[in-house]
């Protein structure tokens, strides 16, 4: 052997204890998340910080009547939309479960697999590295690499870095998944009822504690049971899903909107008064009465009531009571006619 493979030797090793220790920083950071969103910016993160690739996309299966695949593409930093039809793309996840490849180059990927349309629209993102996620489960999704910032090929150990990223990502979006599966309800996609009384709690506790101030919205669907004996349960579910946007898209990141229980639901707003929830229950309140729900040969329209409760350290002191609370306020808006929003008193 001589020096000059020595060296080389020595500087692969020496690469690769470096690679070691950069992938187990990024598994101790991803692995600590349950967010599936902060999971994936932190791996494009990395990847884009190692290689300066000009995009990451990533394709995961979903188990969802209303779509097939789920598709998260970056353009460096920040997430875009591709232009691409990966509409049938979850022919890639079994694809990939029949074979063993840690990571394949596309060229050998699009020699190999049989769905010629898919492997042409996956050629418009410039794809030249494949690397499915794969748990003890099976696949659960594919990461998609351009070439490097400096167009040589991906080395070995380079391939070999980003199949262990993937790895330990897949680990993490499967912990993310399961969490999410066991807080959130499986119709509207808001968080379930249990997980609701745990952060309720969770925010009474912050809130006196540190003397802030939050509200609770809870509303329910007027003359429900009449709308589903009318029109159906199917149409009914379809009115509750649709609720559930509606609310997703008025609140802010920090509040938490739940499913309280059949068409009953709740919305958490930390540091907001009850003037300021009072607001936001309105503009709930106006959005669905004039919203047009999807029916069978027409629109649809239902109406909520709801009620509105301000934590009060004095009197409040468990999930129970700050529920009633709102709930009281809820049944007011019913004997005062529905399709209103009423504020709880407060108690001397």
């Amino acid at each position: 052997m001589d020096d000059s493979t020595i060296q080389l030797n020595g500087l692969s090793l020496s690469q690769e204890n470096q690679d070691l220790k950069e992938i187990i920083e990024i598994a101790i950071q991803i692995t600590a998340d349950l967010d599936v969103k902060n999971i994936i910016k932190n791996v494009v993160w990395s990847i884009v910080a190692k290689f300066q690739t000009s995009t990451v996309t990533f394709i995961f299966p979903v188990e969802d009547e209303e779509e097939e695949i789920r598709v998260f593409h970056y353009v460096g930093l920040k997430e875009g939309d591709t232009s691409v039809d990966l509409s049938a793309a979850d022919s890639i996840i079994r694809y990939f479960e029949q074979v063993e490849y840690s990571e394949v180059s596309f060229s050998d990927f699009a020699e190999n697999f049989p769905d010629k349309r898919i492997v042409g629209e996956l050629d418009k993102l410039s794809i030249d590295f494949i690397a499915p996620l794969r748990t003890d489960k099976g696949v659960t999704g594919i990461l998609l690499l351009p070439v490097k910032g400096d167009s040589s090929p991906y080395t070995l150990l380079e391939m070999q870095y980003i199949s262990r990223i993937a790895r330990f990502a897949a680990i993490a979006l499967e912990n993310a998944n399961l969490y999410h599966q066991a807080t959130t309800d499986r119709m509207t996609k808001l968080f379930s009822h249990h997980f609701f009384e745990k952060v309720l709690d969770d925010e009474i506790q912050r809130a006196r504690r540190y003397g802030k101030a939050f509200s609770l919205i809870m509303f329910d669907i007027d003359h429900f049971k009449s709308f589903n004996d009318t029109y159906g349960h199917l149409q009914g579910d379809i009115i509750i899903k649709e609720i559930a946007k509606i609310v997703l898209k008025s609140i802010r990141q920090i509040d938490f909107a739940a499913r309280y229980g059949g068409e009953e639901f709740a919305v958490i707003l930390p540091e907001v008064d009850i003037e300021g929830a009072a607001v936001v229950a309105e503009r709930l309140r106006r959005l669905i009465e004039k919203h047009p729900f999807p029916g069978n040969s027409e629109p649809l329209h239902v109406t909520i009531s709801v009620g509105v409760a301000e934590f009060d350290p004095e009197t409040i002191h468990s999930v129970s009571q700050m529920v009633n609370e709102a709930d009281k306020a809820l049944y007011e808006s019913k004997e005062n006619g529905r399709n209103r929003v009423t504020l709880a008193k407060k108690n001397k």
